[in-house]
This record gives structure tokens, sequence and C-alpha cells, in this order.
């Protein structure tokens, strides 16, 4: 966390759309128990594979939060300067204390959320020391905005995102069509996680997986239920992990809704405009 003697990478592809890296730059294909075997390629490519952002890839678009938006966030905490970062737990002005505990930060563009802990993604999220504490922040995030009724969260699965450090995108999507089936589900079939019915989205290979949270105005722990959704993997390399996503959206009873993103598509796609 202390980069108060750095300078925070800038030497990255343009454009950033292009998720590849200066130098040397390769897929990073993985290969899963499916039949016939046919590796699945994540879409960012990296100068080293399997590390997620080490400093081998500092000059790579899929490591550019870790290594550009999340660095200059921390140097404005240590130089006390004003941010639009924000930081829970609290990252006081100054070079870190010994022990000081990791912190998710909003980043300065107050749409993604990540970590200062190195974390490639959601099948990590169980390594984090808060393991809430990112879906807390985007929550926290949502009502700060004013936009908790309008407001959706959402992380990406292995195989669809484009960055290789964890982040929660913040959105903000009043018409979203999936609050509208939300909406229509009889909660009392909802309180553990249950498939719920897309075919009114029309988008092919996706499927989600809701549970309602017991009361109205109050957060859900999305994080909890990732972790335990993904034990049913432990021990093996089955394909479907690696398409595990998540999202967090709030119905017009004002109930939020845990969910867990099971096919191909980007949770982000379902959750965000």
């Amino acid at each position: 966390m202390d980069v108060s003697g750095c300078t925070c990478p800038s030497d990255f592809p343009s454009p950033p759309s292009n998720l590849v890296c200066k130098g040397n730059s390769m897929d990073c294909p993985i290969t899963c128990n499916q039949s016939p075997p046919s590796p699945l390629v994540p879409r960012a490519q990296l100068s080293q594979c399997g590390s997620g952002c080490v400093n081998a890839n500092f000059r790579c678009n899929g490591c550019y939060i870790w290594f550009s938006s999340l660095c200059r966030c921390l140097r404005d905490f240590q130089a006390g300067s004003q941010t639009n970062c924000v930081a829970s737990p609290v990252i006081p002005p100054g070079s870190p204390k010994p022990g000081q505990p990791a912190s998710w930060v909003l980043l300065r563009t107050g749409d993604l959320i990540t970590t200062t802990q190195l974390i490639p993604g959601i099948l990590q999220l169980d390594t984090a020391t808060d393991i809430d504490g990112g879906f807390r922040l985007g929550q926290d995030t949502l009502k700060n905005k004013g936009i908790r009724s309008t407001g959706t969260l959402a992380m990406n699965s292995v195989t669809t995102r484009s960055e290789e450090q964890i982040h929660i995108h913040v959105c903000d999507w009043p018409n979203s069509p999936l609050r509208d089936i939300i909406d229509g589900l009889d909660v009392n079939k909802y309180q553990t996680s249950q498939s719920v019915p897309l075919g009114a989205l029309h988008k092919a290979n996706a499927a989600v997986n809701c549970r309602v949270s017991p009361n109205t105005g109050v957060d859900v722990n999305m994080s909890r239920d990732i972790v335990n959704w993904l034990k049913q993997y432990q021990g093996s390399n089955d394909c479907a992990q690696y398409n595990v996503g998540a999202g967090v959206i709030t119905d017009s009873r004002d109930l939020s809704w845990s969910c867990i993103v099971t096919g191909e598509r980007a949770a982000e796609n379902l959750f965000c405009p």
C-alpha cells in the first residue's frame, strides 16, 4: 500500500479497450474439464499469466486498475490531497502504518471499486481480508449517491472481465429490464438462491440465480453468496467456475437482491446499461 515514493505507471497501450501489453503480450488460456477439450481464453492479454497484476504486467491494459487507477488513489490518500477516491477502511494521510489493514477503494471515476490486496478476481474473493468489504462499499456508494433504487453492482467472471485485478462495477440503470423481471417475482420463493427466468431479456447464454434480502432498505451480503456458490467447485477444475459472476440490484419494493451469474454473459452486461 505504500506508494509514497513511487511514480504510478502511465505507459499503457492505446486505446485502453485494446487489452494487450506494451512489450511481451500473450493470451492466457485456461484448460479445464470439459469434453471435447477447448481452452477458455480470458479477454485480457498479459506478459505473465496466472498471477494477476504482478510487476511483470505493469504495462498491460488488463492491469490498468491496479497500477494506474488504484496507485493514483493511494498517492492522493498518502499526500492528504483532495480526491474523489473513497477508501474503506479509511486510509489516513502519510505512509501506511505497520499492520494497517487492506482497504476497498472507490476509484476516482466513481464507477469502479477494487482492493489494495493483490487479488485477480472473483475466484480469489475468499482470500480478501474483508470479504464483504467491496460490496458493502458499493451499496454504501449507491445510497450516498441517492441511487439505491436505480443503481446496481456487478462483478464479472474470469472469462468476461477486462481487468486482472478484482473489481466491482457501480452503475445507475433506472430502466433496467432485469429489475422489471425481479419486481414480478414472489419473494417468498427466493429466500435462498433460485433461478430467475430471463426470457424477457432476450439475451442468449444468460443465467442468473438470486436471493432476496430479508427486509426492505438493508444491504444484502453478496460476497457470502459468491463464496458459498464457489465451494461446489473446490478440488475440481470444472469449467463452470470460470463463468461465475455476480450482481446486486434493488427492486421497486426496496428489497435488495444478491445474484449469481452462471451463463456465458458478463454480469456487467446484465446489471449495467
